[in-house]
């Protein structure tokens, strides 16, 4: 092991810098690529805008839900909670968490890891004023990949990703007889 060291570090401080220049491009490199993979996957979210009341798109958002026969688990207001450490204001954001045993026994049976996808999630979140440009309001959900190994998984998440859509369809909606929320 000491000769490979003394081979290796022999010829001077320049060769050393040299050595360390390229172990050092070689992981940025591989961070660079590992990053480009992993935001291919956020392309999963849908988003929508809203020029509705936050209030008024949160209350739709519940009926949706109820309606689609989901059930809200959770709620996680990290806008309160922040404006509440900082003790300054901040936008409203709200994440609803929700589930159907129905459809979490439907998804163990196909493929018990994708489980992990459970309870659904759909976030509210009031903008500020300087980009509301679009809608004051965003409303989101992270929707279930479509190109797995299973035609049985891919089946299922294109089924629920058209349920989570409607659902956020609705919310946004002024007219709530427009959208069906039949599944």
């Amino acid at each position: 092991m000491k000769n490979i060291l003394k081979v290796k570090f022999q010829y001077g401080a320049l060769t050393n810098f040299l050595y360390a220049y390229c172990v050092l491009c070689t992981l940025i490199f591989i961070l660079i690529i590992f990053d480009a993979i992993t935001y291919k996957d956020s392309n999963n979210i849908y988003k929508r805008f809203s020029e509705k009341s936050y209030i008024d798109t949160v209350q739709d958002l519940e009926f949706a839900i109820t309606e689609s026969n989901f059930r809200i688990i959770n709620r996680i207001n990290i806008g309160e909670a922040i404006q509440e450490r900082k003790e300054k204001i901040f936008p409203r954001n709200e994440v609803i968490l929700f589930c159907n045993l129905s459809i979490a026994q439907e998804m163990l049976e196909i493929e018990p890891d994708f489980i992990n996808f459970c309870p659904y999630k759909i976030t509210v979140a009031e903008r500020p004023e300087t980009l509301a440009s679009s809608g004051k309001i965003i409303i989101a959900t992270h929707l279930l990949p479509i190109e797995t190994g299973s035609s049985d998984i891919n089946k299922f998440s294109v089924n629920m990703n058209e349920i989570l859509r409607k659902m956020i369809e609705y919310a946004i909606s002024d007219d709530p007889f427009v959208i069906s929320l039949e599944k």
